[in-house]
């Protein structure tokens, strides 16, 4: 089976990419400015004329970065830019032993981010950790904008619930999942169809095409 779900994107100059990660052009802000209000003059221009903005919940490590990241996220989501939340748990980053579970202080800070996202990417074992669950309807459900939910396990199994469809796929996708997520935002700003009504707002959702779906899904996982 297969399922999709596409929000209606802006449109975007075609010089500046339909997908930017957050956290590469705040790296490269930094070398000139210091100030969250700087970083976030600097970024804007670029974010504001994508069609989709890459978030993890490693933007949050930091008070600068997560300062500057919910600045632009109140300026970007009014210019119709749709955002992408990769969990991309890494426990060392915030100092924590290898395994770590997300402690209480990380998930109140990372349940805005959730609540704003309009695609969500997580494994099996983040989507228990951050939602509590591993069943991509829960979590869909659970959220106010109602994002797409995507779930991919080492096994390559994707199990999603997208476009008001719900599915299971076994690929052979490599342990890149980073990868695969953007492979997956970049189809999804190329065919905003296939999110279907969800971006008419929150709990609107329509069926999507399943085909262009499971295509979109099986590119996403051979990248």
């Amino acid at each position: 089976m297969a399922s999709s779900q596409m929000l209606p994107t802006a449109m975007s100059d075609p010089h500046i990419p339909t997908v930017v990660d957050f956290s590469a052009l705040f790296n490269e802000a930094c070398a000139s400015h210091e100030t969250p209000e700087g970083l976030v003059e600097n970024l804007m221009p670029q974010v504001s004329k994508t069609s989709w903005l890459l978030i993890t919940s490693n933007s949050l490590v930091e008070a600068t970065e997560s300062t500057t990241l919910t600045m632009v996220l109140e300026r970007a989501i009014p210019h119709g830019v749709s955002i992408a939340l990769d969990v991309a748990w890494q426990p060392h980053s915030w100092g924590l032993e290898p395994g770590s579970q997300p402690p209480p202080e990380v998930l109140r800070r990372f349940l805005p981010l959730a609540q704003e996202a309009a695609l969500i990417h997580c494994t099996p074992e983040e989507a228990d950790d951050f939602f509590s669950s591993h069943d991509p309807l829960a979590i869909h459900s659970s959220l106010s904008q109602r994002p797409g939910v995507a779930i991919t396990g080492t096994d390559g199994s994707v199990r999603w619930c997208l476009g008001g469809r719900m599915g299971t796929m076994e690929t052979r996708m490599h342990d890149d999942q980073a990868s695969f997520f953007s492979a997956l935002i970049k189809s999804f700003a190329e065919h905003p169809e296939l999110l279907g009504n969800a971006g008419e707002g929150p709990g609107t959702d329509a069926a999507a095409d399943p085909d262009g779906l499971t295509d979109a899904l099986r590119s996403a996982a051979s990248t």
